[in-house]
């Protein structure tokens, strides 16, 4: 199954999360959900502004556009909800090594960018490639 075109969740192999709703990521995403099962804080991390993937997680994770998301961050920042809008990272490199490399982080990567370092975590069920994928690079 061809699943280049498909944008994957991932966090470290020794994160308990297995599977999400696209409700629950959304929640995670938007810092509205802080910690996963295993009572670990969610890091979230993003790619930088006009990275395709970041195109693909703002339309299919977040349901925001640029400037929504900009606010949301500094609306939720400005409440205490998060300290800071996540940090962008620069290549699909970094968010593997970063998403790696600390506790409780969660980022995307395209399917086609995903090695061992890390954990693809299944929306709905569904694991990029499959039919019914929600997650789509444009």
């Amino acid at each position: 199954q061809d699943k280049s075109g498909d944008l994957a969740i991932v966090v470290g192999k020794d994160r308990a999360l297995e599977n999400v709703s696209s409700e629950e990521l959304a929640k995670i995403f938007r810092a509205e959900k802080s910690k996963g099962s295993d009572g670990v804080r969610f890091v979230i991390t993003a790619r930088e502004t006009g990275a395709p993937e970041r195109a693909a997680a703002l339309a299919g994770i977040y349901a925001m556009g640029e400037d929504d998301y900009a606010k949301y961050f500094l609306q939720a920042t400005f409440t205490g909800l998060v300290q800071a809008a996540p940090r962008p990272l620069a290549s699909p490199g970094a968010m593997r090594q970063f998403v790696a490399g600390t506790p409780g982080a969660i980022g995307y990567l395209r399917a086609s960018d995903v090695d061992d370092s890390v954990k693809i975590v299944k929306v709905d069920g569904k694991s990029p490639g499959d039919p019914d994928y929600k997650l789509k690079l444009k």
